[in-house]
């Protein structure tokens, strides 16, 4: 880059010019907004040197327009058909609605925007519910992609992000695929497959790319303009993956029963697959129920780490309180998370769940009461209690089943 004032200034003017006419985002932390903005100023400075302005104009760009705060996914209808009074200043700022045309006016006098790209939050519905059940019903009203099942809010996302895209605009998105083949995506693969917008997918398969977090994941590529024949492909080794931009890639296809399931397979196996959708018998058929598993919304309180253990008592260790405790034997059974399970073994971590209910007719679980806890458990009641501020603040508060001990199956 020049090091000359003239030419660094032509240079960040170029740099300026993209980013105000071209790059946008919406998040719903303003924290993050302020990152965001902060690294794309950093980017109009990479690799400059010099004056940050030239004589009375400005250099850096102001991002206020570009990068906004809101909710993404609610707009000012939110509080349509409903009193403005039922909610508070605090729920009004944490619902954070959004208007798009209003915030982007330029972008849709031409029908929207070119691209729409982002890695959007995985949150079960289940755990919406718990702190955020007004706007769990909204998206049941206004989205498609929410109609059926316990879903993720991320198919909700690509709803949305469909909606923003002008006629010939593309979608990108990191998430889960597993809308690919649950119940609740159903609705979702519906509205893909009848715009016919489905472009490439990417399927990492049990490929981790998050380093962090055990997700499933895969890249999806739609257009607003109906496809022909969606690409394909299947990545077995994600650092091969990641340095084979210019190496042919096996051929894969994606079977589809219509709006019931999606399967990307090597077309060697296809065949195989669709005998398997054929087949009349599907594990629904054969189960009562299948459920989440253990919820407790306190792990860190719940979830303890046995050390040592008498008859009738055992030693464990409270990540929350960072110290030992003495608790009954009765109330602890092992837990074995997903990271335990390996492909040839299951490994035994002591990991333990207080579970302080109490078996009726041998299938319902019912909580002990708290005078059968103080009397017949005190260690673990002097435990809970240790920790009653968080456990009773737990949704802050707004949930009336957040009482001292809750855990339970959904």
């Amino acid at each position: 880059m020049p090091a000359s004032g003239r030419g660094w200034h032509l240079t960040t003017a170029k740099k300026k010019e993209i980013l105000v006419n071209n790059i946008h985002g919406v998040d719903i932390d303003a924290q993050a907004v302020e990152v965001t903005k902060l690294s794309l100023l950093l980017k109009v400075l990479e690799g400059e040197s010099g004056q940050l302005s030239l004589g009375f104009e400005r250099v850096l760009p102001d991002l206020s327009r570009n990068v906004q705060c809101g909710n993404s996914l609610i707009g000012p209808d939110y509080y349509a058909d409903q009193q403005l009074t039922m909610f508070d200043t605090t729920e009004q700022y944490r619902v954070n609605a959004f208007d798009w045309h209003a915030a982007f006016p330029s972008i849709f006098a031409k029908g929207g925007f070119d691209a729409v790209i982002g890695n959007p939050p995985y949150v079960r519905i289940q755990a919406m519910k718990e702190w955020a059940p007004t706007e769990v019903e909204f998206y049941k009203r206004c989205y498609v992609a929410a109609r059926k099942g316990n879903y993720d809010i991320y198919v909700v996302f690509v709803e949305k992000g469909l909606g923003l895209l002008n006629p010939s605009g593309l979608l990108g998105f990191i998430l889960p695929h597993k809308f690919f083949n649950a119940q609740y995506g159903e609705p979702l693969r519906g509205l893909i497959d009848d715009g016919k917008h489905l472009s490439k997918i990417v399927h990492f398969g049990d490929q981790q790319v998050f380093e962090n977090a055990t997700t499933y994941t895969c890249l999806l590529f739609l257009a607003k303009r109906g496809q022909k024949k969606p690409e394909t492909e299947i990545v077995n080794n994600l650092l091969e993956w990641k340095n084979s931009s210019n190496v042919a890639k096996p051929q894969n296809s994606i079977t589809r029963a219509l709006y019931f399931n999606w399967n990307v397979t090597p077309v060697a196996d296809s065949k195989l697959l669709n005998r398997l959708t054929e087949y009349p018998t599907k594990l629904h058929d054969v189960t009562l129920r299948i459920f989440q598993g253990i919820k407790t919304s306190a792990d860190k309180i719940f979830i303890v780490e046995k050390i040592n253990h008498t008859e009738k008592q055992i030693l464990v260790f409270s990540k929350e309180l960072d110290a030992e405790f003495w608790l009954e034997n009765d109330l602890t059974h092992p837990l074995i998370k997903g990271g335990d399970s390996k492909r040839y073994q299951l490994n035994a971590p002591n990991r333990l769940l207080l579970y302080p209910y109490q078996s009726v007719d041998g299938m319902k679980f019912k909580l002990i009461p708290e005078t059968t806890l103080k009397s017949n458990f005190p260690l673990t009641w002097d435990y809970l209690n240790k920790n009653k501020t968080f456990l009773e603040n737990r949704e802050n508060g707004k949930n009336e089943r957040c009482k001292l001990v809750r855990v339970h199956l959904s």
